[in-house]
């Protein structure tokens, strides 16, 4: 349960999400790191059914969607979690690596892609 920490002031996935997507484009050390890293990253809450794309391009997370991505499978990184592990993820409560480590995550993309994100999640959260 969410009772105290950063997820504890978001609402809901999205909500989170956005808070995210500014941390990932104002840190600039991120941003060289997806130079050239254009990607979308589908997060979907295995227990609420909720799904979320975001489009990292030109160095930066443009946009996030609701739904499912459309776009080509060789650009497209798959999250799936329970809406409160994501939550715990994306507000920096849980360190992705241990949360695949322990079964809570699953990340369905090239490894590579994988490292990316580690890394990102690194820079921005200081693991």
């Amino acid at each position: 349960m969410l009772t105290e920490g950063p997820a504890a002031q978001f609402t809901d996935l999205k909500e989170c999400l956005d808070d995210f997507q500014q941390r990932f484009n104002t840190n600039e050390r991120v941003r060289k790191l997806v130079k050239n890293w254009d990607r979308q990253v589908m997060v979907e809450a295995t227990d609420t059914g909720a799904i979320y794309t975001m489009y990292v391009e030109d160095a930066e997370m443009r946009r996030i969607e609701e739904g499912r991505s459309e776009g080509d499978d060789e650009y497209l990184v798959h999250l799936q979690a329970t809406n409160e592990t994501l939550m715990e993820i994306f507000s920096g409560n849980y360190n992705p690596s241990t949360a695949l480590l322990d079964g809570m995550l699953s990340v369905f993309s090239n490894e590579r892609d994988k490292v990316k994100l580690e890394a990102c999640a690194m820079v921005i959260w200081g693991l």
